[in-house]
């Protein structure tokens, strides 16, 4: 088993290290005909507010190519009420972890959503999403409110940005565990006067995501989630051997939602034949 929470008192334990990255993967089980979530020592939802949203009007998707993509959705779900209505039971009924990605808007909601999650018997985490540009005590801020609101694991995903400042704050202000890091920002240029702006995935961005994970494990001493450019079990495996105790997969995952099954069946295997070591938080 695999210790995400260890020094909280309700903990969080993995039966493996691989999941999937929130807003890849719906909201509960849309993905039970392509993943055998058996296999996945987490689920993470979509991202969820404390109001609904709407997609994006812009373009969403662009495709760039070699796995890659620039992804603006607008981060559409149905609010915290509503979600919990939807899919807590689903939730309840999965058969791995439930880590619920908590979209952190004001200090306010997400307290909210706390509280309401805090009720659920199939949230087993949350993992709260930090907005790009805060400032330490922003960050501080954000996670208090979620650690004071309940007593679910808090996880919290770190910008791209200044991943070590974010992390820094965020373990000062109660976090459990880290997830390093979300999807840095980019643009494109699709005529002379239209620009697509989004969240940049896919196996390019593989070198930054590690990049990001090294830093934040070598400064902050709280359990890492390697997130980033994950594509294959060859991937997978360096983002623990760099220390991460978990890891993310991405935009590979819409590319090829079965490569999720075929990573986690890949890196069990390779632990298995570890010796404590395997040591990536394992017990």
């Amino acid at each position: 088993m695999i210790e995400i929470a260890p020094r909280h008192k309700r903990g969080l334990s993995l039966a493996g290290p691989m999941m999937n990255a929130a807003g890849f993967m719906g909201f509960a089980d849309e993905y039970r005909s392509l993943v055998d979530f058996d296999v996945m020592g987490a689920f993470v939802t979509n991202p969820i507010s404390a109001r609904s949203r709407t997609p994006a009007r812009a373009a969403r998707l662009r495709d760039l190519g070699q796995g890659g993509a620039l992804i603006h959705t607008g981060l559409p779900n149905p609010g915290i009420r509503k979600a919990i209505q939807l899919y807590g039971r689903k939730w309840g009924a999965m058969r791995c972890p439930v880590l619920v990605h908590v979209a952190a808007t004001t200090p306010a909601e997400v307290a909210e959503c706390l509280e309401l999650l805090e009720t659920v018997e199939g949230a087993a985490g949350v993992e709260l999403g930090l907005k790009d540009g805060l400032n330490p005590s922003e960050v501080a801020e954000l996670v208090a409110a979620a650690v004071q609101s309940g007593s679910l694991p808090i996880i919290v995903r770190v910008p791209f940005q200044d991943p070590v400042l974010a992390a820094e704050a965020a373990r000062s202000a109660g976090a459990v565990a880290l997830t390093v890091s979300a999807p840095p920002r980019g643009a494109l240029l699709a005529g002379s006067d239209e620009r697509v702006t989004g969240r940049l995935v896919g196996p390019a961005f593989f070198p930054l995501a590690l990049n990001s994970v090294l830093s934040v494990i070598g400064r902050v001493d709280l359990p890492v989630i390697g997130s980033g450019g994950v594509h294959d079990a060859g991937s997978a495996r360096i983002m623990l051997t760099a220390g991460a105790v978990a890891v993310q997969v991405d935009g590979q995952i819409w590319r090829d939602p079965a490569s999720l099954e075929r990573i986690a069946e890949a890196i069990a295997e390779a632990l298995s034949l570890t010796t404590p070591a395997a040591a990536h938080g394992q017990t």
